[in-house]
């Protein structure tokens, strides 16, 4: 049976034993509100200052404000503004997960549910010897699955591919790689697109389709520099599949790129009320309502049915291995 209270347990606990700050019975507060806390923490992180970013930070946090607990989730997984901490940044995804694994994918803060879930499948991929975590990748397979299927999120439909097409946590389907992988290119998911582009090009367990490879191998380039760095593994890829295509198979290629899609153009977001920065300020409940103009990750968009929403503490992962079916990239 898959572990449902994982992400659940002990988080409250591990947070309070985050807070630097300690508060005294007869103590005021330290800080005017939740919000203020986020907002002078956010400060002083960006100003260069994390000893005094922190203590707010996690004040704010620990009171539900989702925009501190993605800061320090951020902060403590990459390492750049403070010292990196695996066991800290899980902690601070796992809470974000555990609140928001059923908020509407159409909300503008749905994004960020789905940015914890990736990074929590990553962790249960790999394992944290720190906490200890022990790795557990079918259990990373049903995170990646719920903000692949559910919130529609083209990085976790990539790693949930992966997945498939190696046999790690799940029985070896490629098929079932390939249309995960299909989807994610459709939405100029780089990645993506070099990987699928890879399979059709080389024939790997597929009808070879050299023009159609080459033209998502193309557009996995040209969008990997337009996100402003592009991984070495796509361009080597790109070298060596354009530089070993004849001349027909690269003008066949040209010929497929518009109806893939082109490279991906920034995408202008419609004005809503609350603005997602306001709605990150502001602790848990108090959120407003959200809009119901979906996303372009909304789960609408996947073209998978979507999961029934249901929140991780009370028994995520049971039962909601929706995948894609019957896609031809």
């Amino acid at each position: 049976m898959l572990m449902c209270n994982r992400l659940a347990l002990g988080a409250f606990a591990a947070l309070l034993t985050m807070v630097s700050v300690a508060i005294g019975a007869d103590d005021p507060p330290p800080y005017a509100s939740a919000t203020e806390a986020y907002r002078q923490g956010v400060k002083a992180l960006k100003s260069g200052r994390p000893a005094t970013a922190l203590p707010a930070l996690e004040y704010a946090a620990l009171r539900g404000v989702l925009g501190a607990q993605v800061k320090l989730a951020r902060a403590y997984a990459s390492g750049r503004e403070v010292p990196k901490d695996d066991a800290k940044a899980f902690s601070y995804f796992e809470q974000i997960a555990d609140q928001q694994a059923d908020i509407s994918p159409s909300s503008p803060i749905a994004k960020y549910a789905a940015e914890a879930f990736v990074a929590l499948g990553q962790y249960y991929l790999d394992g944290i010897p720190s906490r200890p975590l022990a790795a557990n990748p079918s259990y990373a397979v049903d995170l990646f699955r719920h903000a692949a299927s559910y919130f529609g999120n083209a990085e976790a439909q990539y790693r949930l591919a992966r997945l498939y097409m190696n046999g790690t946590g799940v029985e070896k389907n490629v098929g079932l790689a390939v249309n995960w992988l299909a989807i994610a290119a459709k939405k100029q998911h780089a990645a993506s697109q070099a990987t699928l582009g890879e399979i059709l090009w080389r024939g790997q367990d597929v009808r070879e389709r050299r023009a159609r490879g080459l033209a998502l191998i193309i557009l996995a380039h040209e969008n990997a520099l337009a996100n402003g760095k592009e991984p070495q593994w796509i361009g080597a890829l790109y070298k060596e599949a354009f530089g070993n295509a004849d001349q027909p198979t690269r003008k066949d290629a040209k010929a497929l790129l518009p109806e893939l899609g082109g490279v991906k153009a920034k995408s202008v977001l419609p004005a809503a009320k609350p603005k997602p920065a306001e709605m990150l300020a502001m602790p848990a409940g108090e959120q407003a309502d959200e809009p119901g103009t979906p996303s372009s990750d909304a789960a609408v968009d996947t073209g998978a049915p979507a999961p029934a929403p249901i929140g991780l503490s009370v028994g995520f992962g049971t039962g909601t291995g929706t995948e894609p079916g019957g896609l031809k990239p």
